[in-house]
């Protein structure tokens, strides 16, 4: 076997491009995770407001 195959190929630089497509990829997997989240808080906090409401507290 040669060192060439062992060897791991030269890092290539991205491009402004593909570097800007990463950086909205990972933005828009952020925005995902929090949009979830979020709408995980609201279920959370209408669930209790419903339970609080059936037992007849108030406050």
């Amino acid at each position: 076997m040669t060192d060439d195959l062992i060897q791991a190929p030269p890092h290539v630089p991205a491009t402004p491009i593909e570097e800007a497509e990463l950086i909205r990829a990972r933005q828009r997997s952020r925005a995902t995770v929090m949009a979830v989240l979020l709408g995980l808080f609201v279920v959370l906090v209408f669930a209790i407001s419903i339970v609080k409401i059936q037992l007849g507290h108030t406050g």
